[in-house]
């Protein structure tokens, strides 16, 4: 039997933030993934053409200065590319045409994604009187709280868009904490926002630092990857699944499936950081309640379809982040990111590149055609929406049968079952996207934040803290 101070289950963000945490702690630390390459839904590649594609997450927005160390010391900060300013300006589809979406008190009264009387409406949101129930959905809550129309046309392709959700069944509470937060201590989201600011310490004053979109020379993946050569490659089990977990002598014991042979190890911490129903199966002998709320956090499916195109082959100038749809437009993508305008060099000289999302939980169902149909499809909206003509220069497209975990109605209810697992099975943790948070960077933080707290309570007491990574 093999022993480890610590054992991370999953090799998502998650997983590698855990760790890279512990790591840094000076803990010995085995990551156990089931694929063939860490990332989880990170997952970037090279086609002959000089295309760099990003198949999940496509950027990152960060000002974390512990990050850019961290970067540093992987030995990626020099790969670490920023996106283009235009980065900055971001589309969503009224009437078939990408209007941009207003950035400025100015914006939004000159903006035609709003009528007159839903301008006028936005800022009665002082006087509109907080709710009382535990929760809400969020096209509930914003059209309550700011009208109907904005929370159409604004914040409903902003969660399908960047969520995959749907804003008619997903939990403010869950999705929102900050906003839902506001208002239930200011009576409004403004007051509330201001009440909070003021409450907050006082940062030191000088230059501070500024939110950086950002990707890597090869793609996301470059960060994961370069995790995994920190672990060591003796550390990193590819191919590998944990098939079970039980506490023993004071510790855990896990048993791995690894090339065709089960294997024991040993450990006094366990991280779980595999997706829910993974994490379900794996707990469902020491809390039958843990597991059913795992399980029954929706994941729906998604595509991701890369179209190439000669520049001149789109009308639309692309300038800017993208374009999401609003479900009253009725289209059949969530929305098209421009990938070539953040990064220029993710397409070849003189060719355009997009990432169109498909599917969710809005439109789970446009997932179901052939390949050759789905494409198809994207490519007809990208003459739509775009202008574009001809026959793109390279496709590509990727399925998710189980893409991004959707906070639901009820879904800070199932985390406290969550909360319970750990209290009563000492060394036990679950970290993931399916909690507290759905971005990359979230995902990452979480990780690097147990690996801090277990040496703060004194869990790694064995282990020497290192500034080496």
């Amino acid at each position: 039997m093999t022993s480890y101070d610590c054992v991370v289950v999953g090799g998502g963000i998650s997983g590698l933030g855990a760790a890279y945490g512990l790591l840094r702690q000076g803990a010995r630390v085995l990551l156990v993934e089931a694929s063939a390459q860490v990332g989880g839904a990170i997952r970037s590649m090279r086609t002959e053409d000089g295309y760099t594609l990003d198949c999940g997450p496509n950027t990152v927005t960060s000002k974390d200065v512990a990050l850019w160390q961290a970067f540093s010391n992987l030995g990626v900060m020099d790969k670490r590319l920023t996106a283009d300013r235009s980065g900055a300006r971001r589309y969503i589809l009224l009437n078939g045409k990408p209007e941009l979406i207003p950035m400025s008190p100015a914006g939004l009264v000159k903006t035609p994604l709003l009528s007159m009387p839903s301008k006028l409406r936005v800022l009665a949101e002082p006087l509109i009187p907080r709710t009382h129930l535990p929760d809400e959905s969020v096209s509930a809550f914003f059209s309550r709280r700011v009208g109907h129309q904005l929370a159409d046309r604004l914040v409903d392709p902003f969660v399908s868009g960047v969520y995959a959700g749907d804003p008619k069944s997903t939990s403010v509470r869950a999705a929102f904490p900050s906003i839902w937060e506001a208002e239930q201590r200011g009576g409004s989201i403004v007051r509330g926002m201001i009440m909070g600011r003021n409450r907050a310490p006082k940062k030191p004053k000088g230059e501070r630092p500024k939110s950086v979109l950002f990707n890597f020379t090869g793609g996301l993946s470059t960060w994961p990857q370069a995790v995994a050569r920190a672990l060591g490659d003796d550390n990193v089990w590819l191919n590998s699944r944990a098939r079970a977990v039980r506490q023993q002598d004071g510790g855990w014991e896990l048993t791995v499936e690894r090339d065709g042979k089960t294997e024991l190890v040993s450990a006094d911490i366990v991280v779980l950081a595999s997706p829910a129903a993974v994490t379900a199966d794996l707990v469902e002998g020491m809390d039958a309640a843990a597991a059913k709320a795992l399980r029954s956090i929706p994941y729906p499916p998604m595509a991701v379809v890369h179209l190439g195109y000669k520049r001149e082959a789109m009308a639309h100038p692309l300038d800017g982040f993208g374009v999401l749809c609003p479900s009253g437009e009725g289209r059949k993508v969530l929305g098209i990111l421009w990938s070539s305008t953040l990064i220029p060099s993710s397409a070849p000289a003189g060719h355009v590149l997009t990432t169109t999302f498909v599917g969710g939980a809005r439109i789970p169902e446009t997932t179901r055609q052939s390949d050759a149909d789905l494409v198809a499809m994207v490519i007809r909206e990208h003459e739509q929406i775009l202008g574009a003509r001809g026959k793109p220069a390279m496709t590509h497209l990727t399925r998710w049968e189980r893409a991004i975990p959707q906070y639901t109605a009820g879904h800070s209810r199932r985390m406290l079952a969550l909360v319970q697992l750990e209290a009563e099975n000492p060394g036990l943790f679950l970290v993931g996207n399916y909690r507290d948070g759905l971005s990359v960077e979230k995902c990452w933080d979480k990780g690097i934040a147990l690996g801090e707290q277990l040496a703060r309570q004194g869990q790694l007491r064995q282990c020497t803290p290192t500034s080496a990574f």
